[in-house]
């Protein structure tokens, strides 16, 4: 089993969505790790009061991590002049079946026959950038509307008329340009070439979350992959 680090550096905000809302104000909120119980110290007439709140982090999940480098890593291996031995089922196979002759794409990222050999954990923030957001949420403990995000505007455009559509503004939660950074746990060996491919796939992903069309989510470098000592 290999461990790796990899890093994400975003050039604009970005948003992974996680389904929740808040009614008539924010239509998709980010995703949020799991609660944390801080003591808050709220200044009153007679003193101070010290009440519990709860504090969830934003988070990258790791399958949209996945999902993203599989789309550069097979287009990758569709291209000419790779190394031998990185191979890709043909294109009219869904995916390979044969566990003893799996194509490089499905031996690395898995199919609906076969378990990945990698597995990509949740990106969570830089470690220098959690105090720092934490600090936020504490500051102005709002439910609804989160200190540490931007709310961004966005209209619904008519297919047939290619103008906005009436009474379609709607308001997604997005995360400012920061580093999130997560775990990759190969659970096999690697050969030279199998490790070269992924890097390299990795360092194409240029965008992740949603509204990727409107220039969220925008990459620095792709993935940034490292050994577990820091080696680049």
């Amino acid at each position: 089993m290999t461990e790796w680090i990899y890093t994400l550096k975003f050039r604009s905000s970005v948003s992974v969505f996680s389904g929740l809302a808040v009614a008539g104000l924010v239509d998709r909120m980010v995703m949020r790790n799991h609660k944390k119980i801080v003591t808050v110290h709220s200044p009153t007439q007679n003193g101070e009061v010290e009440t519990e709140q709860l504090q969830k982090l934003p988070f990258i999940p790791g399958s949209s991590v996945k999902g993203r480098w599989r789309f550069f890593a097979e287009r990758l291996l569709q291209s000419n002049g790779l190394p031998d031995g990185l191979i890709i089922h043909k294109s009219n196979k869904p995916s390979c079946k044969d566990p003893n002759n799996l194509c490089t794409l499905c031996k690395l990222f898995g199919s609906p026959a076969f378990p990945s050999m990698l597995f990509v954990g949740q990106a969570e923030l830089d470690g220098t950038l959690q105090d720092h957001f934490e600090k936020l949420l504490e500051q102005n403990p709002n439910p609804v509307v989160h200190p540490d995000t931007e709310l961004r505007p966005g209209t619904a455009i008519s297919r047939i008329t290619r103008t906005t559509l009436k009474d379609h503004l709607f308001f997604n939660e997005a995360v400012p340009p920061v580093i999130f950074s997560g775990k990759l746990i190969i659970n096999d060996t690697l050969n030279d070439n199998e490790e070269k491919f992924l890097k390299a796939s990795a360092s194409l992903v240029d965008r992740i979350g949603g509204r990727k069309s409107i220039g969220m989510g925008a990459l620095d470098g792709g993935i940034r992959i490292a050994s577990k000592g820091g080696d680049r």
